[in-house]
């Protein structure tokens, strides 16, 4: 994307033929839409940053690390590289950890309890449902791994605040790597600062597409959300190859096929 400064800079140098005009009116005219666009688009993240680092989740790091991503109906769709080492699998559904079970339907309960866990102890209990068994786990504590994620979070979030896009990346990436493998909330937020940054990444947004995907087969459960985000990267997807990238989306769309995932 050239700028509306890049553009007239040009002309400022060059000079253009009296024919010439209409069309870089038209010109300036379209770059000038692309620019307010991406201004509303940018505030808006912002919005979204300002809020996010008041949240109580990045204002202290966890006692350990939750070595899972889920959501209030608990039940995992992405696994850290310990917690896989330590038995816990995609679709599990939490029922205890530590000494609090986990019932109702608070999305934050089982946040609570990872907030209720001893400091400085080696590992921690947690009880799974896998496939109608339960199963009794006990995970690395890794507070560093919690603090770093944590670190990793509020730096990003901060870097939307300031508009510092190259920043939000590169903390997004040391969430993915603090947690080991790659999840959608860090995902997002790197493509949402690439794209405000005027800069769309394809390949990252196709990281993402792959994340979601996984996150999708592993509920059971209808995920509306997560197809409604799944669909968006696609378009966006589309738009870049319209635009000259690289196309991912159609061998994204077969491994859908693949996996059993609806378009």
């Amino acid at each position: 994307m050239r700028s509306s400064a890049v553009v007239l800079l040009a002309i400022a140098c060059t000079g253009l033929p009296r024919e010439a005009e209409p069309a870089i009116a038209t010109e300036w005219r379209a770059q000038g839409t692309l620019d307010a666009e991406l201004k509303s688009y940018a505030d808006l993240l912002v919005t979204l940053g300002e809020l996010a680092v008041r949240q109580s989740r990045v204002a202290s790091p966890l006692p350990c690390a939750a070595h899972w991503l889920a959501g209030g109906d608990r039940v995992v769709v992405a696994v850290s590289r310990a917690g896989s080492s330590a038995g816990l699998e995609r679709s599990d559904t939490l029922r205890r950890i530590g000494g609090r079970d986990l019932t109702g339907a608070d999305d934050g309960r089982w946040a609570m309890a990872m907030r209720a866990l001893p400091q400085g102890q080696p590992s921690y209990a947690v009880e799974i449902d896998r496939k109608g068994e339960r199963l009794h786990l006990v995970l690395p504590c890794a507070a560093d791994d919690a603090r770093r994620l944590q670190q990793a979070d509020l730096a990003m979030w901060t870097a939307v605040t300031r508009r510092d896009w190259p920043a939000c990346l590169e903390h997004g990436a040391e969430m993915v790597d603090a947690f080991g493998t790659s999840t959608s909330p860090p995902l997002m937020v790197m493509t949402q600062c690439a794209t405000a940054s005027g800069r769309p990444n394809a390949a990252l947004t196709a990281t993402l597409a792959r994340a979601l995907m996984a996150e999708m087969v592993a509920h059971s459960g209808p995920q509306p959300d997560l197809r409604e985000q799944l669909r968006l990267v696609l378009r966006q997807l589309d738009a870049m190859y319209a635009a000259g990238g690289e196309d991912y989306a159609t061998s994204l769309r077969a491994e859908m096929a693949k996996l059993g995932i609806e378009p």
